[in-house]
């Protein structure tokens, strides 16, 4: 992937040529640009890969013009635009005009080193016109009460999807007042959320998606939940449904973390979803609560072979036995993943997915076989203890 670099200033045309190359990326041009000179001729054969530039006050209007139009044919170029302004209306701008970051003056260098990581293996959203013509499947999650473990089962499982299936994934947390998934992958790093895309929903399309979207890995890309009430409230069931639909037709897999509680919206995702998992765990609460959910969505007509039940934190021991939660709730138990605290709170402390953290325990494997299942395939045992090997070798 190849990296230039266009600034006003010497200095920091020094200091984003240093931070390129001290991230080993492939630095192509480095061009100093002189006040009042346009944007789009210093654009000429930049057509992928990461821009890094700034702006003046003066002519950043104009600079954002000229990268609507330009970036509108080149999704998979990453632009990091860099200004003493940070605020969200600048932000707001940014964004429709195709950028994928905005970053302060001057750059903290951990900062730039942490976003040029991000975006150089970054395969975000693909041009539309290379998508399938058939939706992705689209996998939601919904725990039958607070605490079960619902939105760390849901982002493990994305997790897998991208990195050893190889599934170019969406993840979005979509439970939109408490919504914390974004904090398993990656400590909440994301800058953008879904109440940025749903304000501008009258012209959603995939370059929009592309700078609402935080990319975890290459693969995975995170869709997170609104940070604050306001924001949360304004959003509507046909705004999840439109972006929901885009992001199907630009990913393999779509997995969607629910709130607990059903709404308009969570109606509608369970309406779209191909399979939807109930996570509960084996005790008396989480059964009343679970024959209570499935109760609710058979009667508003939810399709019986869509719903799976997913035993979380099981307990063999437990209050519950398996045989007697499948005929309180009326559903199959799919799956069972074991109590481990110990690897699943460092994982959940640190924000990093639980692989990342310990690899070979017993919840990976029942994570691991609960995706297989859903995807009816398997990982390569020996392409995925290949990674491994070459990760530490590097």
């Amino acid at each position: 992937m190849s990296t230039f670099v266009i600034a006003f200033h010497e200095s920091l045309l020094n200091t984003l040529r240093s931070s390129v190359l001290q991230s080993k990326l492939p630095l192509q041009s480095a061009a100093l640009r002189q006040p009042g000179q346009a944007l789009l001729p210093l654009l000429n054969g930049i057509d992928s890969g990461i821009l890094l530039m700034d702006s003046t006050p003066g002519q950043l209007s104009e600079d954002l013009i000229a990268l609507e139009t330009w970036l509108r044919s080149r999704p998979q170029l990453n632009v990091l635009l860099f200004s003493e302004d940070s605020s969200k209306s600048l932000l707001m701008r940014a964004m429709r005009a195709g950028v994928r970051e905005l970053l302060p003056l001057p750059p903290p260098p951990q900062d730039l080193a942490l976003s040029l990581g991000r975006w150089s293996d970054s395969l975000t959203v693909v041009p539309h016109s290379t998508a399938s013509s058939k939706p992705a499947p689209l996998i939601a999650f919904m725990g039958c009460k607070g605490g079960t473990g619902s939105s760390f089962v849901a982002a493990n499982m994305a997790y897998i999807m991208a990195n050893e299936h190889e599934r170019r994934c969406a993840f979005v947390d979509l439970d939109l007042q408490c919504g914390d998934a974004s904090f398993y992958l990656g400590s909440g790093a994301n800058k953008n959320t879904l109440s940025d895309l749903t304000r501008q929903i009258a012209r959603l399309d995939a370059q929009l998606l592309s700078s609402c979207l935080h990319p975890v890995t290459p693969r995975l890309n995170l869709l997170a939940a609104p940070q604050d009430l306001e924001s949360a409230m304004a959003i509507t069931a046909q705004d999840i449904e439109q972006v929901l639909s885009l992001l199907r037709s630009l990913h393999h897999q779509v997995v969607v973390d629910l709130p607990r509680n059903l709404n308009a919206l969570s109606l509608k995702v369970i309406d779209m979803a191909d399979v939807v998992h109930i996570v509960m765990q084996n005790n008396t609460p989480d059964v009343r609560d679970a024959q209570r959910l499935v109760g609710m969505l058979r009667a508003l007509g939810c399709e019986e072979g869509k719903l799976r039940l997913l035993v979380n934190r099981y307990a063999p021991d437990g209050w519950v036995s398996l045989g007697d939660l499948e005929k309180a709730v009326g559903l199959k138990v799919s799956q069972t993943i074991p109590n481990n605290p110990q690897w699943v709170n460092e994982a959940l402390h640190t924000g990093q997915p639980l692989s990342a953290v310990h690899d070979h325990n017993a919840v990976m494997h029942a994570l691991r076989e609960c995706t297989g299942a859903l995807l009816d395939t398997r990982a390569s045992p020996q392409r995925h203890w290949m990674r491994r090997w070459l990760s530490k070798a590097g």
